[in-house]
């Protein structure tokens, strides 16, 4: 009896196993060889359903997120062909990689291992920028000012590069600076930048000013100013001549 009932259940699980979907790839790994820096290498890994009934993909992994699978979303009829594309971001990824690609279907092998490995060619340093920027003076004391008192302060900006300075921004931390624009300076070629201050507290206060530009060594440059604001009573922009001469 138990016999007759063990060969029941080995027939069953053949029946089912000759039933059931069987996926097969061409090729389950692939080697990209070599390739630049910041290129998307992509490859489609076919496959055929080789069983007797419908083959089902139900998940597609990656190892890692540089890893981007598209796959054959709809049932794959038996003898029909379907395929997993996968393309690997290498910006940012340079020297030798190796990676997996987890497949999950309804076949009688439930699980399937894809393969990509290849090696990424670094790009080449960009050049430094050639522009540079220098500034006569990067600190300035403007004396004793009364709130709402608005004082100009005078920079000479000079391009000493070998190529063209350009000016991105100007920024102070305290928003109480306003400028001149310049956006660019040939080699050799100076500017004025015409910084106007209204202070926003009192006492002994410094303010800084960022110049931003594509000077190749140094492409944040700083600017200090300094004043002593009283505690008199304000005074009208330009209500009484600039004590420092402007």
């Amino acid at each position: 009896m138990k016999k007759l009932f063990l060969l029941a259940m080995m027939w069953a699980v053949v029946h089912l196993l000759h039933g059931q979907s069987v996926i097969e790839f061409e090729k389950e790994s692939h080697d990209f060889g070599t390739i630049q820096e910041g290129q998307i290498a992509t490859y489609d890994f076919i496959f055929k359903n080789k069983g007797k009934s419908p083959l089902i993909l139900q998940s597609v992994e990656p190892s890692c997120g540089c890893t981007t699978p598209n796959y054959t979303r709809e049932p794959i009829p038996p003898g029909g062909k379907g395929k997993i594309t996968v393309s690997y971001n290498s910006q940012g990824r340079p020297n030798a990689f190796t990676k997996t690609i987890t497949v999950r279907t309804n076949s009688t092998e439930p699980v399937k291992m894809l393969y990509i490995k290849g090696f990424v060619n670094p790009k080449a340093p960009t050049p430094a920028s050639q522009a540079e920027l220098a500034i006569e003076k990067t600190e300035f004391n403007l004396g004793n000012l009364q709130p709402g008192q608005t004082a100009i302060q005078k920079v000479t900006l000079k391009s000493i590069g070998k190529e063209e300075l350009r000016i991105s921004a100007i920024r102070s931390d305290c928003n109480c600076v306003t400028y001149n624009i310049i956006n660019a300076l040939q080699p050799g070629e100076s500017a004025v930048l015409e910084l106007k201050y209204t202070p926003r507290q009192k006492g002994n206060v410094t303010e800084s000013v960022m110049i931003y530009s594509n000077d190749g060594k140094t492409p944040m440059h700083l600017i200090k100013l300094k004043a002593f604001v009283s505690e008199g009573s304000p005074l009208k922009e330009n209500a009484q001549k600039n004590p420092f001469g402007f």
